[in-house]
């Protein structure tokens, strides 16, 4: 019984790097909502567009086969337009270490994901997450929707996390963070466990490591050489920084005298309109609202002697 072919292709944009025949976009994902996984950016370069991730305030991280040494890529992040300047691995693609990092031309806005220290295991589940195409063997999607969905690790290759089912990496969705598997999108912080990289288009999917120790040489000397701070290498992004000084009480405070300035808003309004009788509950409105002003200071006070 002759065996079919697994046939590999390349996920980039709208281009065809196909060993065999086409291959697809997030199939089987669904689109992100508002507030979702605001790492995940659309890049374009020379030849057709990919996914990537923001890893770092100036770093991208994304796929060789859509950015080589020296590619420079554009995209848009929050409404700004930004620049970045990429390498990959100088053995791919002879070696299939498809990863590619790229240096911004600004700062970009938080929040950041973080490259993951450790791999998946056979049998965990996987966010897959990107741009691209949504039916099996190509078509749909590559228009500009962020999708996600989810993925079980069935194994592993010199480079790649193998996974199958459920959803399955298609065009455009090259260069995209693999996650840790997300329970809450908005609030969880995101590891990034591989790259998207290639598949069948149909149920299988590779992910180059991001976690592989070539991974972390090759991205450690290229932030040591761009001085580049990169999440969960050099830098660390999961841990939420301390409240500022006393920060909660500041904001009771303004919240307590914004109160405050309505209500005598209301009753200047009342007392300067011709028609309006003795303004009994505007000046209610004011008098209930001084105690809060004054709890709010002394909350501040006891709050800043303590510090």
């Amino acid at each position: 019984m002759l065996k079919r072919a697994l046939l590999i292709c390349f996920l980039v944009g709208l281009s065809n790097f196909c060993f065999a025949e086409e291959s697809p976009t997030l199939i089987g994902g669904k689109p992100v909502a508002p507030g979702e996984y605001p790492e995940v950016i659309y890049i374009s370069m020379k030849g057709g567009k990919c996914s990537a991730s923001i890893v770092g305030p100036r770093t991208v991280l994304t796929a060789a086969h859509c950015a080589r040494k020296g590619a420079k890529v554009t995209f848009q992040h929050n409404q700004n337009q930004y620049t970045a300047i990429c390498n990959a691995p100088a053995a791919y693609p002879r070696q299939d270490h498809d990863i590619s990092v790229c240096l911004v031309d600004k700062e970009l806005a938080k929040p950041y994901a973080s490259l993951a220290s450790e791999g998946p295991k056979t049998g965990d589940n996987m966010s897959l997450i990107g741009y691209g195409c949504t039916r099996p063997g190509g078509g749909g999607g590559n228009d500009g929707v962020l999708r996600v969905g989810q993925s079980t690790v069935t194994g592993f290759s010199t480079w790649d996390i193998i996974t199958k089912k459920n959803s399955a990496l298609c065009y455009g969705d090259s260069g995209g963070p693999a996650f840790k598997l997300i329970g809450d999108p908005v609030n969880e912080h995101h590891y990034v466990l591989g790259v998207n990289s290639k598949g069948d288009i149909r149920s299988t999917s590779y992910l180059s490591k991001i976690y592989s120790d070539a991974s972390k040489a090759f991205l450690t000397a290229w932030a040591e050489q761009n001085k580049a701070e990169i999440c969960g290498l050099n830098l660390d992004c999961a841990t939420p920084p301390p409240p500022k000084l006393c920060e909660k009480e500041y904001f009771a405070l303004d919240a307590a005298h914004k109160q405050f300035d309505k209500a005598l808003d209301e009753l200047k309004f009342c007392l300067f309109t011709p028609t309006v009788s003795v303004c009994s509950a505007e000046i209610n409105a004011v008098k209930e609202k001084h105690p809060a002003i004054a709890d709010a200071f002394l909350k501040l006070d006891t709050c800043l002697m303590l510090e």
